[in-house]
């Protein structure tokens, strides 16, 4: 007799889930305007592009832009996510201090 050995699929993040747990952290989406974030970003050193990837993630230079508690994940720090490297960039109010909000269009 086979034995059925159940196997684990890497769950990412998308809009019908909305939130996930990915390698320790809780994830979830946000969707604003992100013109000040990249503004700061620029300002503070952090070189790259806002643009729109075609699964909504909202993106500076190569990485998706984040938010997260900046006391577990500094400001510039790269965060791995479901969805790919993100840069944080934001922050907020956070009940749970390892969430990781990813920045979308939907």
């Amino acid at each position: 007799m086979k034995r059925i050995i159940p196997v684990l699929l890497a769950v990412m993040l998308t809009a019908r889930l909305g939130v996930v747990q990915y390698e320790g952290h809780r994830e979830t989406f946000y969707n604003l305007k992100m013109n000040r974030i990249c503004s700061r970003a620029t300002e503070n050193g952090i070189q790259g592009t806002y643009w729109e990837r075609d699964d909504g993630c909202k993106m500076f230079g190569d990485y998706i832009i984040v938010a997260a508690d900046w006391d577990k994940h500094p400001y510039g720090s790269l965060v791995q996510t479901s969805l790919g490297t993100g840069i944080v960039l934001d922050t907020g109010s956070f009940k749970d201090r390892s969430t990781v909000d990813l920045a979308t269009t939907w």
